[in-house]
């Protein structure tokens, strides 16, 4: 009989780092916001992680406001 357990690997997740955003509560943490080879944009923030909605309805402060400043008019 064999005992030994299979191994499950998850598959690499490559993403393009868009921003790394401070938390407001924590100095020695950061949040980075992430866009999937699959077009969504994620944060790896708690609150953004264990939503219950699909991805692309998902959202947190971190996301909110980097949408904000990064859509923002430059001035000049």
């Amino acid at each position: 009989m064999n005992t030994s357990t299979a191994s499950v690997v998850a598959p690499k997740f490559t993403a393009t780092v868009l921003a790394v955003w401070p938390s407001s509560s924590d100095p020695c943490k950061s949040y980075e916001i992430r866009m999937g080879k699959d077009g969504n944009v994620y944060c790896t923030c708690a609150a953004w992680r264990f939503q219950r909605k699909p991805v692309t309805a998902r959202t947190c402060k971190h996301l909110q406001a980097f949408a904000t400043k990064a859509f923002l008019p430059k001035a000049g």
